[in-house]
């Protein structure tokens, strides 16, 4: 066995703000594994490979929630039947969706001091398995189009931490009020139809529909509580109002319980979901964005993985 592998993203908000980040990581690590730092999409397929052939026996990420899509994309497709090793958070990024789902806290060194004081000692620490989301050969955990992806595509050329998305949030919702054109690029009206599992297709119109496989959404919000009573699935939100009512529909709908039905918003659990509309559409997995390769996509459930909860 090869021990532990890191794969850590320089690009990552935090990793930029501190460069000797990887240095560090390497010092902790030391003999127990090897540090990879990962610059493009080749630089993944490289090291899938190179952890495959070494026998790696867990896979600490140090990126962001996009990071780690990336990344397992890249060990899913390498991969392919043989098992992957077990996955490790270093919470990397700036919202660290997925380690909070987890349970997971502290700063990237601090999670690698525990996995790597627990795997010298061989302490067999606990683990938690989550599906994955299949979308157009990409795999992550929480899908969203219209103003799920609208919102990041305008957010991302202002990119900051949890209190930038607080406050450009604010600026959406002030331009509402205000009739300023920002409101407009990320609210719209879309017609959608959407077929879940075999049952009746739904033509209807929708400011976003999101799909995920874990509760919380980015800054903690638990929005999806529905699938953990129907295993394995994931499940679907659809918020069905129209965008000129977007500025106090929201607020609304997180405020009540998720556990009972809502007026605008329609939820659903499914194995594979077909989403059509009437051109192709941007739609962002983890937080990276994409286009959709037609005006037809499907959404499935992809491997399980394995994830440390230290």
């Amino acid at each position: 066995m090869s021990g532990i592998g890191i794969i850590t993203n320089p690009h990552s908000k935090l990793n930029k703000r501190n460069p000797g980040r990887a240095a560090l990581l390497g010092y902790i690590l030391g003999s127990q594994g090897r540090l990879e730092v990962t610059n493009t999409l080749e630089d993944l397929g490289r090291v899938a490979k190179e952890f495959k052939d070494r026998r790696v026996e867990i896979l600490a990420i140090n990126g962001g929630d996009g990071t780690i899509s990336r990344t397992l994309t890249a060990f899913i497709k390498e991969y392919g039947a043989t098992p992957l090793p077990k996955i490790a958070l270093l919470r990397g990024g700036t919202i660290n969706m997925l380690a909070t789902n987890l349970g997971i806290v502290g700063t990237p060194e601090q999670v690698l001091y525990r996995l790597v004081e627990a795997y010298a000692e061989g302490i067999t620490f606990s683990s938690r398995k989550i599906k994955t989301i299949s979308v157009e050969g990409h795999y992550g955990f929480l899908f969203g189009n219209g103003a799920a992806a609208a919102f990041l595509k305008e957010y991302y050329q202002h990119k900051s931490g949890p209190l930038g998305a607080f406050l450009w949030s604010l600026r959406v919702w002030l331009s509402s009020l205000f009739g300023g054109p920002l409101f407009n690029l990320v609210m719209r009206d879309l017609d959608m139809t959407l077929l879940a599992d075999s049952g009746p297709a739904i033509r209807h119109s929708t400011v976003s529909v999101l799909s995920s496989t874990v509760e919380k959404m980015p800054l903690g919000y638990p929005l999806f509580t529905q699938m953990k009573n129907y295993q394995p699935t994931m499940e679907i939100c659809s918020f069905t109002f129209n965008a000129k009512d977007a500025i106090w529909q929201f607020p609304i709908i997180m405020l009540k319980s998720q556990n009972k039905p809502i007026n605008g918003k329609m939820s659903l659990v499914c194995h594979e979901l077909t989403l059509e509309a009437d051109q192709p559409f941007d739609y962002t997995l983890d937080g990276e964005l994409f286009v959709s390769q037609g005006n037809k996509l499907q959404i499935k459930l992809g491997p399980d993985i394995d994830f440390a909860t230290l």
